[in-house]
């Protein structure tokens, strides 16, 4: 499971929203795991989407916002109580499960929270290649192990998503910052 045998671990979030109250209605659709709420392990991985979303922000909308990196406890007796799905490595089960949730507005499973491997936007250039068919046709053995090649899973750092605002209930704020 998630890193070690500690009770409570150190989660970030990056975003451009100020968060007073999780919320996971106002996550955004077409996400690897569904529309709700994401943490990371890795600090830097935070703030790379805070800015990254920065940058979007400013390119497609012409709005100035700050990016903000959020600094959480997560409780890991308390994860337990929910139903997790895991995936320990970005493989065919892994790529099937980011490809259903990236076509639709909304989740296509039943988990409560899901942890594994994030498709970043290098990621996503190659999904996109494979829903135009460029790998063979959508749904064969052959285009998904094509797609899956190009992906360099090793690369990608894990994530933990939260379907439901019961499940972020395990989450507790120790700090927000403006980083840029």
């Amino acid at each position: 499971m998630i890193s070690g045998l500690e009770n409570k671990i150190t989660v970030y979030h990056g975003s451009t929203s100020l968060i007073e109250t999780i919320d996971v209605a106002e996550g955004k659709p077409y996400k690897d795991f569904g529309r709700g709420f994401y943490v990371t392990e890795s600090e830097l991985h935070a703030r790379n989407i805070a800015i990254r979303n920065k940058r979007i922000e400013k390119e497609r909308f012409s709005r100035d916002c700050e990016a903000y990196l959020y600094t959480y406890e997560m409780d890991m007796p308390m994860l337990y109580s929910f139903s997790i799905k895991e995936f320990q490595y970005a493989d065919m089960e892994w790529l099937q499960f980011v490809v259903a949730n990236r076509k639709t507005r909304n989740r296509t499973h039943g988990y409560d929270v899901v942890i594994g491997p994030t498709a970043n936007d290098d990621t996503m250039a190659v999904i996109n290649a494979y829903l135009d068919a460029l790998y063979g046709e959508i749904g064969t053995d052959d285009a998904l192990r094509t797609l899956l090649n190009y992906i360099e899973p090793e690369k990608l750092p894990r994530q933990i998503y939260f379907s439901n605002n019961e499940a972020t209930g395990i989450l507790v704020m120790k700090r927000q910052v403006v980083i840029a």
